[in-house]
């Protein structure tokens, strides 16, 4: 073996020992550098899931991203986006503030925090946040775009205009400039203007889906369906993600009366996201039109499976459902199961008005329902209603007869409903109905005519003929006020003028018009409430409401605007001597001891020519009537005549003039009955404060309601 030595050997040991620290060091190397690609290959893969809106799935990859590398702050501002996007506001001001450290000039940045403030109700925060960027950046058009928000909010639509020129004056092309003045002149009703800024989105930005999709929706408001539909299917094409491109065109559709095409696009969107509650109740909806009542039930039904809080749709499935199905079907009875679901939360929370709407539903979709009916009675009990109670236990004995007889569990039940019974009936043996022999359920006690009519807009971005569904729901709501019939138009009016004509025709007291708007996370109601006789304003309502169960409360409070301006009245039943007066209203009506009546002359009480309240000639006034007794359903009390002759006969009317001071109760102090009773006197003016915790006003709480307007133009990217 020859030894190695001299300059040969000493360059053989330099290369392995070269060798072997290349490779120590370059695995070391070649993984940072991975790290730093993988880095940027999940924030790019972020980057794509966003622009398609999957905000989960881009969420996922940029936290990824910072997780290997913590200081990447085009990570944390997307991620900021993502946040705000899904709504979590706080996380995206706290994403934000970190993408700050980052990149602190970076103004979108801080103009994103101080969007997310606007969504956080911080008004003042946000405008403070905006202003700072343009002292140091004047020309900056984000910054614009949140303060014209702001003027949004606060319902300036001429200044937010005014601001989104102000951005567009600075970039000729800016996309969104663009289309948020193209959508505020649409709101202002000036539509040649907006048709002038969306020709130009489309000129500088022709391949963009987003345009489009607002193109379509703004051609659609316009009523050019057409159009709409050309440049619904041109964002499709050019984004086949776009869901809510999807769902647009199957609007347009519907509005169309293409209710097979409708339908193939709902099951296409069904098919790549089973939990789009919107396509389901479209897909129903366009059943329905077709005449396939069945289809559209059982398609609602699924779909509420699946979206169980989706309102309007479970509305649309039940309006529907009690009409065809039967009495026995049980479908009725897993529906009233999930409002009986719903009263018992509320009854944790000694929320009273909300109980009663959801036993009220309950029993509405399904009369039969005994466990239902029980609870119902029970609370009826409860507010001291034993006569009401007591008609609802029979109700259940009568309708159980059969099941009692088949099984010996039954047959205890049966046995003691039968011991109860006799034993409120023993209890109410010396009651005014006793005494004055009469049948307090037969009493027709209508005395108001109402009908709801609306105005349908050519497209809706959520629930599709949303009007029609509410005009149904709204007449629902008043089947349990005893002295109402409510009836609703079941196709759209042209305007004021054909609801005008056809209440009249009708021989109607009042007439509603109302029309809805809707965001995934409010809803508005508004009202206009007019005399069937003079075609004069009787009042205007405003509702809305946000968070769980924002449409039923809406629906609720709107019944509770209509009752508050209706006066309380009704009929001479019987009277006795010359002085006592039977009369058929009680406690169920509002009526206590102490409450005063005019007696006034049948057929001459007429609603006043303008507002609320009802007038009728002096001349008719009979006399005046005191309640000294006030039973369930009718009261016993003392007349007093007026002038020499007495002229007063059986079936004259009462209309109430005052309620004795505090004994009317309020809110959720209300008894079960009266919160579904006339509560206004002569006047048209409340008896009793009728706010309960469910409908105190947006602004009393310090939120700001979001104007769908806005959503749209948050929507612009």
């Amino acid at each position: 073996m020859t030894k190695t030595g001299g300059p040969s050997g000493s360059l053989y040991k330099s290369v392995v020992l070269m060798a072997c620290a290349l490779l120590l060091a370059v695995p070391g190397g070649f993984c940072q550098q991975q790290k730093k690609v993988s880095a940027a290959s999940l924030y790019q893969q972020g980057v794509e899931k966003q622009r398609s809106e999957d905000w989960y799935g881009a969420s996922e990859l940029f936290q990824e991203a910072l997780d290997v590398n913590p200081s990447y702050g085009d990570a944390w501002f997307h991620l900021a986006q993502c946040a705000y996007e899904l709504e979590d506001y706080e996380l995206a001001v706290t994403y934000a503030e970190n993408a700050e450290k980052y990149a602190r000039n970076d103004t979108s940045v801080q103009n994103l925090r101080g969007m997310a403030y606007i969504s956080l109700g911080r008004l003042d925060q946000a405008r403070t946040v905006f202003q700072d960027v343009l002292d140091r950046f004047p020309n900056d058009v984000d910054a614009r775009f949140g303060l014209a928000e702001l003027d949004l909010f606060d319902g300036r639509l001429s200044s937010a205009e005014q601001i989104y020129k102000d951005a567009l004056r600075r970039q000729g092309t800016n996309r969104k400039a663009l289309l948020s003045l193209a959508l505020v002149s649409a709101e202002l009703g000036k539509h040649d203007t907006a048709a002038v800024y969306i020709d130009q989105a489309l000129q500088y930005h022709s391949g963009d889906a987003g345009v489009h999709y607002l193109a379509a929706y703004l051609a659609a408001r316009r009523g050019e369906l057409k159009d709409a539909e050309y440049h619904a299917r041109a964002a499709m094409q050019m984004n086949p993600d776009y869901a809510k491109a999807y769902s647009l065109l199957a609007s347009i559709l519907y509005a169309l009366e293409q209710y097979e095409d409708v339908i193939d696009i709902c099951d296409y969107i069904i098919g790549r996201d089973r939990n789009n509650a919107t396509a389901w109740y479209t897909k129903g909806l366009s059943q329905y039109r077709k005449g396939d009542a069945a289809a559209a039930v059982a398609t609602w039904s699924r779909g509420i499976g699946i979206a169980p809080t989706d309102e309007v749709m479970r509305s649309a499935m039940e309006l529907l459902g009690g009409d065809m199905l039967a009495l026995e079907d049980e479908r009725r009875s897993s529906w009233a199961a999930y409002h009986g679901r719903k009263a018992a939360e509320y009854r944790k929370q000694f929320l009273k008005s909300q109980v009663m709407y959801e036993y009220q539903r309950a029993l509405k979709i399904d009369p039969l329902n005994v466990a239902v009916r029980t609870e119902y009675a029970q609370m009826l009990r409860n507010d001291g209603l034993n006569e009401l109670y007591l008609e609802q236990l029979k109700f259940i004995q009568q309708n159980t007869a059969e099941t009692a007889a088949a099984n010996t569990t039954a047959d205890s039940s049966s046995v003691k409903l039968s011991d109860t019974i006799e034993a409120y009936s023993s209890l109410l043996s010396d009651t005014l109905a006793k005494k004055w022999k009469v049948k307090p359920l037969y009493l027709d006690k209508i005395r108001w005519k109402l009908g709801i009519y609306y105005v349908t807009s050519p497209v809706q971005l959520l629930h599709s003929d949303s009007e029609w569904i509410t005009a149904g729901m709204i007449a629902e709501m008043f089947s349990g006020v005893a002295s109402t019939s409510v009836e609703a138009k079941a196709v759209p009016v042209s305007g004021y003028g054909e609801a005008f004509r056809d209440a009249r025709a009708q021989g109607r007291d009042y007439f509603i018009i109302f029309s809805m708007t809707e965001t995934g996370r409010e809803v508005a109601i508004d009202a206009d409430m007019y005399s069937a006789r003079t075609g004069t304003k009787t009042a205007t309502f405003s509702v809305f409401r946000t968070g769980n169960d924002k449409y039923a409360n809406a629906l609720r409070r709107l019944r509770q605007c209509v009752l508050e301006v209706l006066p309380i009245r009704g009929e001479v039943l019987a009277r006795n001597g010359e002085n006592t007066l039977l009369i058929d209203l009680g406690r169920a009506d509002g009526v206590v001891k102490g409450t005063v009546f005019d007696v006034v002359r049948k057929g001459s009480i007429r609603t006043v020519d303008s507002g609320p309240g009802v007038m009728y000639d002096q001349k008719n006034v009979l006399g005046s009537f005191t309640v000294d007794t006030a039973d369930e359903e009718i009261s016993e009390g003392t007349f007093s005549r007026k002038g020499f002759f007495d002229r007063l006969n059986v079936a004259d009317e009462v209309v109430v003039v005052s309620v004795p001071a505090g004994t009317r109760a309020s809110g959720e102090e209300q008894g079960t009955a009266e919160q579904t009773s006339p509560a206004a006197d002569a006047e048209g003016k409340a008896v009793a404060a009728a706010a309960d915790p469910a409908d105190l006003s947006v602004e009393s709480l310090g939120l700001k309601r979001i104007p769908a307007l806005v959503e749209l133009i948050r929507n612009i990217y």
